[in-house]
């Protein structure tokens, strides 16, 4: 039981109160792309979030709380890869957000709110 006990204090020690969710690749590469690269967004992007609005700091915080869908995004070994997330706002939106990474820049290429019905007319 001893053992047990300092075990569990290595480990709060080591990983503080980051919590399970800044373990994964998928989170720590959205966080990567939201803090070390630019966003820039598409027409469409654009459009979807004048729609719906929403504002670039939602979207920066769907980076910072989002969850990399695998099965829908490309390989994350190609040279620009496209990442297909969810991501939760601190107002408690869902947003869907497809970017591209491209070397020091972040294409947003779609964004929708997932309590919403997209009935923008963006393409």
């Amino acid at each position: 039981m001893f053992g047990f006990l300092i075990g569990l204090l290595g480990v709060y020690l080591m990983f503080g109160g980051r919590g399970c969710n800044s373990l994964t690749p998928g989170m720590l590469k959205l966080n990567d792309l939201a803090q070390h690269t630019k966003l820039h967004y598409s027409d469409t992007a654009t459009c979807q979030m004048k729609c719906q609005q929403i504002d670039t700091a939602e979207v920066k915080e769907a980076f910072t709380y989002g969850k990399v869908d695998s099965k829908k995004s490309q390989d994350f070994h190609v040279k620009h890869p496209l990442y297909n997330f969810t991501g939760q706002t601190r107002n408690g939106r869902n947003l869907n957000v497809i970017c591209m990474e491209m070397d020091t820049i972040t294409r947003v290429i779609y964004v929708h709110d997932m309590a919403k019905k997209d009935t923008c007319k963006c393409h």
